[in-house]
């Protein structure tokens, strides 16, 4: 886990959003390899083993591999190449973190690959994808760890409304989502580009506060 992605991970139970504190217990190159991220709110802790922060709940519906509620789906990430992948989400620059969740991080490191890729964060890889520069991992129920707006981009996998909602919710304003084609579009969402594989939206700014106008008489 890159210790800077720390500030943008959130404790995933309901309760008022709140920043994480971090006990290293194993440091290389400034990404944790082991410790322990605790919740100043609740007292929740989530353990880091690998370089894999654990945010799972007890009552996760959450399967092996990533899927969410018992869903089953051909993979997409082996019909789509990791500079393409790179396009869609607009990947030109190392700003930023981009989130690539389930079957999508099998594409890591080809788009480690490119250049100037920005730093990556895989929720729910495979077994077998081992963390390294460049790579953060963690493993989650629907609703994703994150702080609203704190990602440049995301990759989904899944059609589950709970995760395409919360994937959403993490974007940025302007930030692209890459979903498989099945999933509906979450609120917020304007879609760019759609075919019979996946659809490319981009998250939309929240409309701004009402501001009060006051007349001054002569």
């Amino acid at each position: 886990m890159f210790i800077e992605l720390v500030d943008a991970l959130r404790c995933p139970r309901t309760h008022e959003e709140s920043w994480l504190v971090l006990a290293a217990t194993h440091l290389e190159a400034r990404h944790v390899r082991d410790g322990t991220l605790g919740c100043p709110v609740c007292l929740a802790e989530y353990p880091i083993r690998d370089g894999v922060a654990d945010f799972r709940l007890a009552d996760d519906p959450v399967l092996a591999g990533g899927r969410t509620h018992g869903e089953e789906a051909p993979s997409i990430a082996m019909q789509v190449q990791a500079d393409h992948l790179a396009a869609m989400l607009n990947l030109a620059d190392s700003s930023g973190f981009a989130v690539l969740i389930g079957d999508w991080t099998r594409l890591a490191d080809g788009l480690l690959a490119l250049e100037n890729p920005p730093p990556l964060l895989l929720v729910d890889p495979p077994n077998g994808i081992a963390m390294s520069p460049g790579l953060s991992g963690l493993r989650a129920g629907a609703a994703l760890p994150l702080a609203a707006g704190a990602a440049r981009a995301i990759a989904v996998d899944s059609a589950d409304e709970q995760r395409l909602a919360s994937a959403a919710h993490a974007t940025r304003p302007s930030g692209r989502i890459v979903a498989p084609a099945r999933a509906g579009v979450p609120a917020g969402v304007r879609v760019l580009v759609r075919d019979d594989t996946l659809w490319v939206g981009e998250r939309e700014a929240p409309p701004a506060p009402l501001v009060r106008l006051h007349v001054r008489r002569a």
